[in-house]
């Protein structure tokens, strides 16, 4: 009697499988990138939605866990890349399943659910809002003003103007009327070194240990002997100059009298002057619309005596 040989597996056929088993698997490899990658521009998204304004960032050298604002944002840059690049692998390795979904679609074989069609009509219709910037996406945008602004707790943690840390000492002094001798004095007094006039607060402050806000403190003058400047010195071409780009159109005018310094039934009244009607709990924007203005053009009615906005 025979007996059938027993056939095994093909030569060589368990040397391939154990260099399977221990093989790199490159689409899983590509799922945890798009995990990971995820999880940390969620992260770095939601301190750039909190972080302060720019102005007030670089003025106080604000940082978290020990990452300024451009830091958190060259993460989510990054990250944000990586997703990008990962999610782009993923539908790579995934081709064949999505290439056979979207035969069976051609083929009328695949139902759209009613779930797919009010996704996407969610979506449009949430992009347009964000476009338009009306309720309730609107209400983003105000939440992520109001926390912004909620780090400015002084008007001394607000700059003169824009990047002003970036301006040479001689600029600064011009744009502010400030005794630029006198400021330099004051630095060399409190042991702040300077490199003279064209030097800058970012780059003294970086040399000495402290905030370009600490900086322009010591160069201000002493109450006793500040200038008294009031609003009426000011003209519309100086507040401009001050606060064009500063993003104020979504500060609220409550935000704006007391960065200003300015009484707030004084700006009430010069608005009034004007027809221009407004709560302090609204934006200098949503005033501005009302009245076919400019968000400056309504700040320079708060700020500057007797000025008379044009439309555009």
């Amino acid at each position: 009697m025979t007996h059938a040989a027993v056939k095994g597996p093909p030569p060589g056929t368990m040397a391939r499988r154990r260099r399977r088993k221990g093989a790199l698997n490159v689409r899983a490899l590509t799922a945890f990138v798009v995990t990971w990658a995820f999880a940390v521009a969620m992260v770095s998204g939601t301190v750039l939605y909190i972080v302060p304004k720019g102005r007030v960032a670089y003025w106080t050298d604000w940082a978290l866990a020990g990452l300024d604002k451009d830091a958190w944002g060259g993460i989510h840059i990054v990250f944000g890349a990586v997703f990008i690049i990962a999610g782009i692998l993923h539908l790579y390795f995934n081709w064949k399943p999505f290439k056979k979904y979207l035969a069976d679609r051609a083929a009328g074989h695949v139902h759209v659910k009613r779930e797919v069609v009010i996704a996407t009509g969610a979506t449009v219709l949430i992009l347009a809002a964000a476009i338009a910037e009306v309720p309730p996406v609107s209400w983003l945008f105000d939440l992520n003003e109001t926390v912004k602004q909620s780090w400015v707790s002084s008007p001394d943690l607000e700059p003169p103007y824009g990047h002003a840390e970036e301006s040479s000492l001689r600029s600064l002094a011009r744009r502010t009327g400030m005794d630029l001798d006198a400021a330099l004095v004051r630095l060399m007094e409190n042991g702040i070194a300077a490199n003279g006039q064209g030097d800058n607060l970012k780059a003294i402050a970086r040399r000495n240990g402290l905030t370009p806000m600490a900086v322009y403190a010591v160069m201000r003058p002493g109450k006793a002997e500040a200038p008294k400047a009031g609003v009426q010195a000011r003209t519309p071409e100086s507040v401009e100059a001050q606060f064009e780009g500063t993003g104020i159109g979504r500060r609220r005018l409550t935000d704006m009298i007391a960065v200003a310094g300015i009484d707030p039934e004084t700006a009430v009244e010069r608005l009034a002057a004007n027809g221009l009607e407004a709560e302090t709990t609204h934006t200098l924007r949503r005033i501005a619309d009302a009245h076919g203005l400019r968000p400056i053009q309504v700040l320079q009615v708060i700020l500057v005596e007797g000025f008379e906005p044009t439309k555009d």
